[in-house]
């Protein structure tokens, strides 16, 4: 005996006379929406991939940024130390080889140097 057949396997896809007209056309579109997503998604996905080789070049560029930044800091500080040791050695053959009133008159520049730089501070952050 043969088994029944169920209605799903009596009429192939294929040769169902409804669905010629109408169903291919809806297939045809869905086929379009798809693809119209597919893009929308893949132009998102580029932008994605924009953004984040923008954002890795920026955060290279900050951190050699960074770097040089630290390099030109030790040199200035470098520099500085020099400064103030020539102008306590000035200071010193001004007056006869007395060190104390160099180290106060040292003191008293690096003093000056620091409250120009407070005045600039504040300054720039009531701007």
């Amino acid at each position: 005996m043969a088994a029944k057949r169920t209605d799903s396997e009596e009429i192939p896809y294929g040769n169902n006379e409804k669905q010629d007209g109408t169903s291919s056309s809806s297939f045809e579109l869905k086929e379009h929406l798809l693809a119209f997503i597919n893009s929308i998604a893949e132009y998102f996905e580029t932008l994605l991939l924009y953004a984040k080789k923008i954002a890795t070049e920026k955060i290279v560029i900050g951190i050699q940024a960074y770097i040089f930044f630290r390099i030109a800091l030790f040199f200035i500080s470098l520099s500085v130390i020099f400064f103030l040791a020539a102008f306590f050695l000035y200071l010193q053959r001004q007056f006869a080889g007395d060190p104390l009133p160099a180290a106060l008159g040292t003191g008293g520049l690096c003093f000056f140097i620091s409250l120009i730089g407070v005045f600039a501070l504040a300054r720039k952050l009531k701007a």
